[in-house]
């Protein structure tokens, strides 16, 4: 999996909510300091949907599948940015 989708799926896991394409960047910009464009956010969106890590609840709002919720609890687990003990 590409480091931008795993990104996206941290966000999208840590919101619990279905969040935009934007406000995901806004995000990751926050959480890991890095430059990522909407456009590369939304590519990455579409790849993740097509493997059922994601869904989109209308145009413009995305939230994480079970599939992508075990994804990230197996490859992350305590390690995702935003985890409180």
């Amino acid at each position: 999996m590409r480091e931008s989708s795993e990104a996206v799926l941290r966000v999208l896991s840590q919101a619990g909510i279905a969040v935009s394409p934007g406000g995901i960047a806004a995000n990751l910009r926050e959480l890991y300091e890095v430059d990522v464009t909407e456009s590369t956010v939304e590519n990455a969106l579409g790849a993740l949907e097509d493997e059922n890590y994601v869904r989109a609840l209308d145009d413009t709002h995305y939230r994480i599948t079970d599939h992508g919720r075990d994804y990230v609890a197996s490859e992350f687990g305590d390690e995702a940015p935003g985890y409180v003990e």
